[in-house]
């Protein structure tokens, strides 16, 4: 039982109020409680990270463990715009358009307390990366999702309406927790109408490697857009370092210098260790990236197959490492992925928490683990199968 509160006032903010926690996290940590293999958190296998780059880091713990300059590591800022111009042809000055922050979810928290005043509306599309709700309230944001469960498309219509009485449009591409990519033509209705009622876009990019598609096309890669987007990637999917916490904002310098007066006073700097052997990840060959993704989309077609196969009904992405499947029965969502833990010794997340409200007839599976995991899960499933 929790201790009663000394205070006789409320206590929380208003940016707490009506706030839940991480079911994500709430997941993992019932996988931990009944020994079920976790497919709930996006967490990859420890030897999925690159050796030179843990080896990296290593080195720079007896040599780098105090603050790096707040914007971060200028060696690591410049290979984030060198790598950047590189990849989506767009240039970012490291000194004052490159930050490096904790993580990407920092960097999409410190763009939103700076860019969005009390009131504004701020347009996501749901299913929605459970992070960006909390983070739009703890600006005073006013929350405008805009539904694609059905076919996962923009609604040209929807959008534009929406757009009128709107700040900011959070894009995450590829899609969590969906699999979605964009098409062109999608991103290029999102520049035409982010121009139109000047808008601010905020892209969410950390699955940018991760994808099965050759249609493919990073929001900043369509004319004009790149001018008022705040991009919101970093190094832990790519590089499979999800406990490091090293991001980056790469912004046009007025919407950088505001979101920087936030990640000065929040977070100071990014683990300086980490930093260093950012650089050296930054530094992999092109064959790592195709490697990379080649090995995601076994372990989707792995776990696609299998999921069928036990009676369930998966939908294959194009992109990032989650698979959303819908399941026979009327069951509620939060049951059925608890049922799956204690039952099936396997931890999915319910898809109700990636809605602002309203409950989900889908659970999320993860294909970051390796292979051998992902044919253990598929096992459990079949053996101790209840739907």
């Amino acid at each position: 039982m929790p201790n009663p509160s000394p205070f006789s006032r409320p206590i929380g903010s208003h940016r707490v109020d009506g706030m839940r926690e991480s079911v994500i996290r709430e997941m993992t940590r019932e996988a931990h409680k009944h020994g079920a293999i976790n497919l709930s958190q996006g967490i990859p296998d420890e030897d999925e990270t690159p050796a030179t780059v843990k080896q990296a880091a290593k080195d720079a713990i007896d040599t780098s463990s105090q603050y790096t300059i707040t914007w971060g590591l200028p060696e690591l800022r410049d290979a984030v715009a060198g790598r950047y111009e590189e990849w989506k042809g767009v240039r970012y000055d490291p000194e004052t358009e490159v930050t490096v922050t904790t993580g990407t979810s920092e960097a999409v928290v410190a763009t939103l307390l700076a860019l969005c005043d009390p009131g504004d509306g701020v347009i996501y599309f749901e299913p929605t990366y459970e992070s960006y709700i909390p983070a739009a309230q703890f600006a005073g944001g006013r929350l405008m999702p805009l539904d694609i469960t059905d076919g996962l498309e923009i609604d040209p219509d929807a959008l534009r309406e929406a757009a009128t009485d709107a700040s900011i449009l959070i894009l995450n591409h590829p899609h969590n927790p969906t699999g979605n990519v964009f098409t062109r033509d999608e991103l290029e209705l999102v520049a035409a109408v982010a121009a139109a009622e000047d808008l601010i876009v905020v892209t969410d990019e950390i699955y940018e490697h991760i994808v099965y598609t050759d249609d493919y096309v990073s929001p900043v890669e369509i004319d004009g857009l790149a001018d008022r987007t705040v991009v919101c990637t970093g190094l832990s999917k790519t590089y499979s370092v999800t406990g490091w916490r090293v991001g980056f904002a790469l912004a046009p310098e007025p919407l950088s210098a505001e979101l920087r007066k936030v990640h000065d006073y929040t977070s100071i700097c990014a683990p300086t260790p980490f930093q260093k052997a950012g650089v050296e990840a930054l530094s992999l060959p092109e064959d790592y990236y195709s490697a990379l993704s080649a090995s995601y989309e076994r372990r989707r077609d792995l776990l696609y197959d299998g999921l069928q196969n036990v009676g369930l009904d998966p939908v294959k992405p194009d992109g990032a490492y989650y698979m959303l499947t819908r399941y026979p029965g009327a069951e509620d969502d939060t049951e059925f992925a608890l049922r799956l833990i204690r039952e099936a010794g396997v931890a999915v997340v319910p898809g109700s928490s990636f809605y602002t409200e309203g409950s989900a007839e889908w659970v999320r599976f993860t294909f970051s683990r390796n292979e051998a995991t992902i044919e253990e899960a598929l096992g459990r499933l079949n053996t101790n199968r209840f739907w």
